[in-house]
């Protein structure tokens, strides 16, 4: 993997054309005081190109009551550097709508649209935190597309006596540790001239292509708790303390549980039960209350209101699970992040909870703030992805299963009667299975007539209309029945029909080689896609022509293509298998062409003419 930091002097005309942001200077100097207390110096200077840069002309920060903004100032300076406006801090907005329904945390914001580019944005603030060090502010220069850093500092000054963690990711200078006035140490990382990630299709998640460094006190005061960080095991003995005495329920909804439970011979049976029970008595809202945050409602609690976020409602599961006598464990993870720091534990890297529930010979992975999901399915937010499984004995890393890729399955079959003006019905049945049972999911709640526009869009027969349609749920799988007329699904010449031989899967575009490719192909997704169709000829004409049969096989993926006539029928059948995974950038060409194959194939037409 190419390293982000290459010293350039000079960016090459390209170059420049293709970003829209460069930071001029960004500095983050932390004074930490003492374990519950630290201020923060923050300055940014950001040159905006163009347009495509102006979302990086306005201004958030997030606050709490342990975490104030005490000093703000900006301004905006034209190409000639003449300043055209001055910020004050009476000019911040506070947010007064949130997502979520108790909240300790709010954000001060300016929304700012420049009047011309290019313009230079300066920002600088201080932030009060007390209470609530248990990491330092993140050293992220850049956090976009085409976003160029001519220099970014990053300096912390501590107690001598505070042992402090620190780690780099795509960053080749080192953290410089030395001794500070009045018995304090300094840690500093300086950075220059770091090119911008350009934006390419089919590329690696952003996040772990961006230059970053952490930094974080071994040992930790938070909101009156006292831990240690100095491993993952360590961090997951102080959440664990964080549910202690949150797993009490009432009386009356033991009985309840046995009750739904007792008679079932599996524990799967027993879990599937208890997990239905939660999604028809629960939902989900975000509390952002207690320990920062980090605590769990206690069970009782959510039993009786009915809600919870995700803390919440998977140490509910967990309080009844364990009523019935099955363990299980809470588990922290990241929506955002694949992969976790394996030797740097901090809390930050993680948003979110799930409850891992290991059964004998199977590893349940229930997405508790879930109304619809069957039980122990794994929705793409998560799959894959590294998390902290929390117990007892502390924290361990452990990773989540991702769908095999050819069980993310497409099956489409279709009878297709064609008519001699062009004209056809087409009796469609379409089950999708995992990650595309996922992307399906949305169709179970919309409205007929939305419901029918989308299948239209999906299938692009011309003129048509949807006479019949039926969209249900089975397991992990979605089944859709759909009767769609078209008045012109041939197209009509003399003597002769032209008719698509794939009534789906149109659109198919294959990405541009333009540039040298700057990073390796990521496929994020790998999937199944499987088409049967049957297609009646009418009367009075015969085949003419058909497309030729198509193998194509690559390290990405492998498609297939036979078409046979049968009397007055003609039988179609596709298979594309995608393969998720990271391949060289040299393939990228490679998979440009496949893709282009891909398309061609499912665009052909067959030829009939008349007798």
């Amino acid at each position: 993997m190419k390293k982000l930091l290459i010293l350039l002097v000079l960016f090459s005309w390209q170059e420049m054309r293709a970003q829209h942001t460069v930071v001029e200077e960004s500095l983050i100097e932390v004074n930490c005081e003492s374990m519950t207390h630290a201020t923060v110096q923050r300055r940014e200077v950001v040159t905006i190109l163009n347009e495509q840069g102006a979302d990086y002309a306005g201004f958030t920060c997030s606050c709490s009551k342990q975490v104030r903004l005490v000093k703000f100032r900006g301004q905006v300076s034209d190409a000639t550097g003449r300043v055209i406006r001055k910020l004050k801090e009476s000019e911040l907005k506070r947010t007064e709508y949130s997502e979520y329904f108790a909240v300790d945390d709010y954000t001060m914001y300016f929304d700012y649209t420049p009047p011309t580019y290019p313009v230079t944005i300066t920002y600088e603030w201080s932030m009060d935190i007390r209470d609530n060090l248990v990491e330092f502010p993140v050293f992220c220069p850049f956090s976009g597309y085409d976003v160029s850093v001519k220099k970014a500092t990053y300096k912390l000054v501590a107690p001598k006596d505070m042992k402090i963690r620190y780690t780099t990711q795509h960053i080749d200078h080192p953290v410089a540790v030395a001794d500070a006035e009045n018995g304090k140490q300094m840690l500093t990382l300086e950075v220059s001239d770091l090119p911008a990630i350009r934006r390419e299709p089919y590329i690696p998640p952003l996040r772990e292509l961006l230059p970053m460094a952490y930094f974080a006190p071994q040992q930790f005061s938070y909101y009156g708790t006292q831990g240690s960080l100095g491993s993952w095991k360590d961090y997951g003995r102080w959440q664990y303390g964080l549910l202690e005495g949150r797993d009490a329920l009432p009386e009356e909804l033991k009985t309840k549980l046995h009750q739904m439970t007792d008679h079932l011979k599996t524990d799967r049976e027993k879990v599937d039960k208890v997990y239905k029970y939660l999604q028809e008595t629960t939902r989900y809202v975000a509390v952002l209350l207690g320990v920062g945050g980090l605590q769990p409602t206690p069970a009782a609690d959510v039993y009786k209101s009915g809600f919870g976020d995700c803390k919440g409602l998977s140490n509910y599961m967990r309080a009844m699970l364990q009523v019935i006598g099955i363990a299980s464990n809470y588990t922290v993870i990241s929506m955002n992040n694949r992969r976790l720091l394996k030797d740097f534990a901090s809390i930050g890297q993680m948003n979110h909870v799930i409850l891992q529930v290991p059964l004998p010979g199977d590893t349940l992975w229930l997405e508790c703030t879930s109304s619809h999901l069957p039980m122990g399915y794994v929705h793409e937010d998560i799959a894959g992805h590294d998390a902290i499984e929390i117990s007892s004995d502390g924290g361990r890393m452990v990773r989540l299963p991702v769908y095999a890729d050819s069980t993310n399955l497409m099956h489409t079959t279709a009878e297709i009667q064609l008519a001699s003006d062009g004209a056809a019905t087409m009796v469609l049945l379409q089950t999708v299975h995992n990650r595309q049972y996922e992307n399906s999911i949305p169709l179970l709640k919309m409205k007929e007539k939305d419901c029918q526009r989308v299948m239209l869009n999906k299938v692009r027969v011309p003129q048509a209309t949807v006479s019949q349609l039926d969209v249900r749920e089975v397991g992990q799988s979605i089944i859709i029945d759909a009767q769609i007329e078209s008045a012109k699904y041939a197209s009509v010449t003399g003597q002769r029909l032209f008719v698509p031989v794939c009534p789906i899967h149109q659109g198919y575009s294959a990405p541009v080689v333009k540039n040298e490719r700057q990073w390796d192909v990521y496929v994020d997704m790998g999937y199944l896609d499987i088409d049967d169709f049957t297609m009646t000829i009418p009367e009075g004409y015969e085949i003419e022509s058909l497309p030729k049969k198509v193998v194509v096989e690559k390290p990405f993926g492998k498609f297939t293509f036979d078409i046979l006539k049968e009397e007055d029928k003609v039988h179609v059948k596709y298979s594309l298998l995608m393969k998720s995974g990271s391949y060289e950038k040299a393939k990228f060409q490679e998979l440009s062409e496949f893709i282009k194959q891909v398309s061609s194939s499912y665009g052909q037409k067959m030829v009939l003419k008349k007798k």
